[in-house]
C-alpha cells in the first residue's frame, strides 16, 4: 500500500538504520525486512523479463507454456540445435529495438523522448555492441563446432565403429589399385602442385610419387595420417571442406577427390563441389574417381565396403560440376577387368541377343570406375 501524500519520508529517514554504527549482517537484515514488508503491501510484482517488456510497451501479457517445448526433446542433439539456432538470432545486437511507452496521453511524448535519447546515445552504444557482436560471433562459432563434433561423434556410434580405417585396415576392405590411380595421376601436367582430399591410406599420393609429380593430402582420420606419415608423404590433418574454406578463392591449380559423394552426408557432395568451384584456379583442374554404377563389379566391390552409403552417377557429377560453374567437364570409363582363365566368359554365355542382353554383357564386363575431369 502506498504511502499518502504528506506522509512520503525523506531518503534521510528511509536509509536510517536502528544503529549508530551497523554491522554487515544488520543491514542486510534489515534490507531483507523492508523488502518482505513492502511485497507483502503489495509494492513489488515477481514478472518474469519478458513481461515486464510487454507491460512497458502496452502489450497484453500472456502465459507461455513451456512443457510441449521441452516434451519435444528427446534427443540431446534435438536440444543443442534448438540452442544454436536461437544464438545466431539473437547474436546480432543493435541500437534498433522497438520504442513504445504504456498507453496514456502522454505516451507519443514519451516514444519522442526516447528515440531523440537513443539517436544521441547511438555512436557510443556501438562502440560496446561492436565488441559485443564479435564476441557473440566467435561464442556462436564455438557452438556450431560443438554441436558438429558431437554429430560425427554420433554418426560413429550409430555405424558401430566401422569407419574408413576399420574398413580399410582392420577388415581389409579395400584392395590395391595402382594402375587405375596411376591413370588419374597422368590426368595433372607436371610441375603443378596437386591437392587430394580425402587421401586416405595414401595410394594417390604414393602414385603422384611414383609419377614425379608434388602433391599433399588432405584427411580428417588422424590414424589414416599418420599412416600416410609413416610412408613419408605429406599429410595435412583437416577436414577436407575446412581446409578448402581456408584457402584462398582460385588458388589451387588442382584437385583429386576419390570415391566424392559416396560417403557421409549426402548433402557434402554439393558442398565439395561448390567450394572446388571457388578455391581451384581458372586454368586449374579437378579430378573425381568414383566407382561406376553401370558396372556388376563395380557395384559389387563398392558395397563390399560398409561405409559406402550410395553412388553418384557420371551423369550426375558432370551436370553438378557444370551447374557450379566448371567448364569442359569429361568421363572416362576405365579399368574394364579382363576374366581370368577359370573365369567364365562373357562371350560364352548363353543369354540370347536384343539390346537387353548387350546391356547385361555390359554390365558383367563393364569397367568398375569412372574418371571425370573438369576444368575453370
Amino acid at each position: 500500500m502506498r504511502q499518502e501524500e504528506g506522509q512520503s519520508k525523506s531518503p534521510e529517514e528511509i536509509l536510517q538504520m536502528p544503529d549508530a554504527d551497523p554491522g554487515l549482517a544488520t543491514i542486510l537484515a534489515e534490507i531483507e525486512r523492508r523488502v518482505e514488508e513492502r511485497r507483502a503491501q503489495g509494492m513489488y510484482r515477481d514478472l518474469e523479463i519478458q513481461d515486464l517488456e510487454r507491460e512497458r510497451l502496452g502489450e497484453e501479457t500472456k502465459p507461455i507454456d513451456l512443457d510441449p517445448i521441452h516434451d519435444l526433446f528427446t534427443d540431446p542433439m534435438h536440444e543443442l540445435t534448438f540452442l544454436l539456432q536461437f544464438a545466431r538470432q539473437y547474436s546480432e545486437v543493435n541500437t534498433y529495438y522497438p520504442i513504445g511507452a504504456r498507453p496514456g496521453p502522454l505516451k507519443p511524448l514519451i516514444v519522442l523522448v526516447k528515440r531523440i535519447i537513443r539517436r544521441f546515445m547511438t555512436p557510443y552504444m556501438e562502440v560496446v555492441f561492436a565488441k559485443q557482436r564479435a564476441f557473440n560471433e566467435k561464442l556462436v562459432q564455438s557452438l556450431e563446432a560443438i554441436v558438429e563434433i558431437m554429430r560425427v561423434e554420433s554418426e560413429r556410434e550409430y555405424r558401430g565403429g566401422v569407419d574408413r580405417y576399420a574398413a580399410w585396415v582392420e577388415m581389409g576392405l579395400r584392395g590395391s589399385e595402382e594402375a587405375v590411380l596411376g591413370d588419374a595421376a597422368r590426368r595433372f601436367e607436371p610441375g603443378k602442385q596437386v591437392v587430394n582430399l580425402y587421401a586416405g591410406t595414401g595410394g594417390f599420393l604414393e602414385a603422384c610419387r611414383r609419377e614425379g609429380l608434388k602433391a599433399v593430402g588432405v584427411e580428417e582420420d588422424s590414424r589414416l595420417v599418420s599412416m600416410c606419415q609413416e610412408k613419408r608423404l605429406k599429410v595435412q590433418h583437416i577436414h577436407p571442406l575446412h581446409f578448402l574454406k581456408s584457402c584462398p578463392i582460385e588458388s589451387l591449380p588442382g584437385v583429386f577427390v576419390e570415391d566424392l559423394g559416396e560417403r557421409g552426408d549426402a548433402r557434402e557432395l554439393v558442398w565439395m563441389v561448390s567450394a572446388l568451384a571457388d578455391k581451384v584456379e581458372k586454368e586449374g583442374k579437378v579430378v573425381i574417381l568414383n566407382h561406376h554404377p553401370k558396372s556388376f563389379h563395380g557395384v559389387e566391390e563398392a558395397f563390399r565396403d560398409p561405409t559406402v552409403l550410395r553412388l553418384v552417377h557420371p551423369e550426375t557429377m558432370q551436370n553438378i560440376l557444370k551447374e557450379t560453374g566448371f567448364r569442359e567437364v569429361s568421363v572416362d570409363a576405365i579399368d574394364g577387368p579382363e576374366p581370368d582363365a577359370g573365369e567364365t566368359r562373357a562371350k560364352d554365355l548363353d543369354i540370347g541377343g536384343g539390346d537387353e542382353s548387350r546391356a547385361l554383357l555390359d554390365a558383367l564386363r563393364g569397367p568398375r570406375f569412372y574418371l571425370l575431369e573438369a576444368g575453370r
